[in-house]
C-alpha cells in the first residue's frame, strides 16, 4: 500500500471525525460502581488520565472516600468485556515469506473483573477467551491475563502490594491501555525466547507514595519464559520516578522515571548455546511525561545487557532502543497521536528497527471509538532491500 496515499487517507479521516458531535457516557466497570462517566478515569479510553492513576494505584478506591467504599458484594456486578471490529491491512515485503492480509475483522476480546474485597483490598482481573481464527475473525488463545489483589495503606502507610499477575511497573507507558493498536518495538524486543516488557508477569511488587511527589516500586517476579518450572523466580526491579506541578504526570505534571531490573534466564532452544544453564540480563531506563494544555510527550529509552549464550554467541551483547510518542487532544471527544520507534539490535547482527506510527480517536460515546492508525516499520541493513511492514487499521473499539 503506498505510503503517501495511506498518510493523505488517515489525515482526511482524522480531519472528518473531528468536526463529529457526541455526548458522554460511562462505562463499566468503575463507572457503573460510582455512577460517574468514564472520562473520570481516561480523558481518552482506555488511557489512565491523572484520577485514573492514583485510583489503580490507592487499589480501585476513590479518592477521598476510601472509607465509605463498597465491596463487590455491595455493588453491582464487576465484569465487563473490550472488543474491536473494521478493516485491517498488512503487508510484510523483502520477507522470506512475504504476505498481505486485508479485510474485515473482529480482533480481541477482553473479559474484565475489578473491584473491592475488602476496604484495604482490591483486586484485578483480565481474562482472554480462546477463539478460533475464521475469515472475518482474529484468533486468540486463552489465557489469564492479568489476575491480581491490591493491599493498600499496609500499616497505615503510603506502601502498597500488588499479589499475581499483573502489568509491572518496570513499564513506564501502560501497552495494556495505549491509545495505539502498534507495538512499542522496545518493549517487545528481547533475546530469543525471553522477557518481553509487554508482556504481564506473575510475582510481587510494593508500591510507595502513590500521592506523593517522590514515587517508587519494587518487584519480584517469575520472568522469562525460557525458565524452567523448577527454577526459582529471581527477577528482580525497582523503579523511582518524580513529578513537577500538579498532577500524576499522566495528563498533567512532568513525571521523570528510572528504572533498573536485573534477570536470569536460560537460552531458548532456537540458538546454538554452548550452555543451558542460567544466564544474566540486565535492562536499565529513563523516561519522561511530560504535559501541557491537553499535550502529552512521552519518551522511553531502555538499554540492555545480554549474555553471550542467551543469543548464541561467545560474548556478552548490548541493544538499545525506545520511543518519543505525541498525543494531542485538540477537543473533548478527539486525540491524535504520532509515534517514533526505534531498536539498536545488537551488533553481531547489523540492523535496526525503525517504526512510524500515525492514528486519531475519536469518541461517539465515553465507551465506543473510531480508531484510525497507519504504521510503518522498516529493518535497516546492509541487504539490498529492506524488511519492511506496512499497517493500517479503521475500527471502532468499544467496551461494555
Amino acid at each position: 500500500m503506498n505510503r503517501g496515499r495511506c498518510l493523505a487517507l488517515l489525515a482526511a479521516l482524522v480531519a472528518v471525525i473531528s468536526c463529529l458531535p457526541a455526548d458522554a457516557w460511562a462505562i463499566p466497570v468503575f463507572a457503573r460502581k460510582y455512577g460517574v462517566n468514564c472520562t473520570m478515569c481516561h480523558t481518552a479510553y482506555p488511557r489512565l488520565n491523572d484520577f485514573g492513576a492514583r485510583f489503580r494505584d490507592q487499589g480501585y478506591r476513590m479518592i477521598g472516600r476510601e472509607d465509605a467504599e463498597k465491596t463487590v458484594l455491595e455493588s453491582p456486578p464487576p465484569v465487563a468485556a473490550r472488543t474491536s471490529a473494521g478493516y485491517d491491512y498488512i503487508e510484510m515485503r523483502n520477507v522470506p515469506s512475504p504476505s498481505l492480509k486485508r479485510g474485515l475483522e473482529v480482533s480481541g476480546l477482553d473479559i474484565l473483573a475489578a473491584g473491592l474485597l475488602g476496604q484495604r483490598i482490591g483486586f484485578f482481573m483480565v481474562f482472554v477467551p480462546g477463539i478460533t481464527e475464521a475469515r472475518g475473525l482474529a484468533g486468540q488463545e486463552a489465557t489469564l491475563e492479568s489476575a491480581n489483589l491490591v493491599f493498600s495503606e499496609i500499616g497505615g502507610s503510603e506502601l502498597s502490594l500488588r499479589a499475581g499477575r499483573f502489568e509491572p511497573a518496570y513499564t513506564a507507558f501502560s501497552v495494556k491501555r495505549h491509545l495505539g493498536v502498534a507495538a512499542y518495538d522496545v518493549y517487545d524486543y528481547s533475546f530469543p525466547g525471553g522477557l518481553q516488557y509487554s508482556a504481564t508477569q506473575t510475582g510481587l511488587e510494593f508500591r510507595y507514595g502513590g500521592s506523593g511527589r517522590l514515587r517508587g516500586a519494587a518487584g519480584l517476579v517469575e520472568g522469562s519464559g525460557t525458565n524452567r518450572a523448577s527454577d526459582n523466580p529471581q527477577d528482580a526491579y525497582l523503579r523511582l520516578e518524580g513529578v513537577v506541578g500538579a498532577g500524576e504526570g499522566q495528563t498533567a505534571g512532568q513525571r521523570i522515571g528510572l528504572v533498573g531490573y536485573m534477570g536470569r534466564a536460560r537460552p531458548d532452544v532456537s540458538v546454538a548455546a554452548p550452555t543451558d544453564e542460567l544466564q544474566s540480563f540486565n535492562r536499565v531506563g529513563v523516561d519522561a511525561s511530560l504535559n501541557t494544555r491537553g499535550v502529552n510527550l512521552g519518551l522511553q529509552y531502555l538499554w540492555a545487557h545480554d549474555d553471550g549464550a542467551l543469543w548464541g554467541q561467545a560474548d556478552a551483547t548490548t541493544w538499545d532502543g525506545g520511543f518519543a510518542e505525541l498525543s494531542v487532544v485538540p477537543g473533548m471527544n478527539t486525540v491524535v497521536l504520532a509515534r517514533v520507534d526505534m531498536v539498536g539490535e545488537p551488533s553481531f547482527l547489523d540492523r535496526d528497527v525503525w517504526r512510524y506510527t500515525a492514528g486519531g480517536r475519536y469518541y461517539f460515546e465515553d465507551n465506543v471509538a473510531a480508531h484510525l492508525e497507519y504504521s510503518h516499520q522498516v529493518i535497516t541493513s546492509t541487504a539490498p532491500d529492506d524488511p519492511t511492514e506496512d499497517f493500517f487499521t479503521l475500527r471502532v473499539d468499544l467496551a461494555f
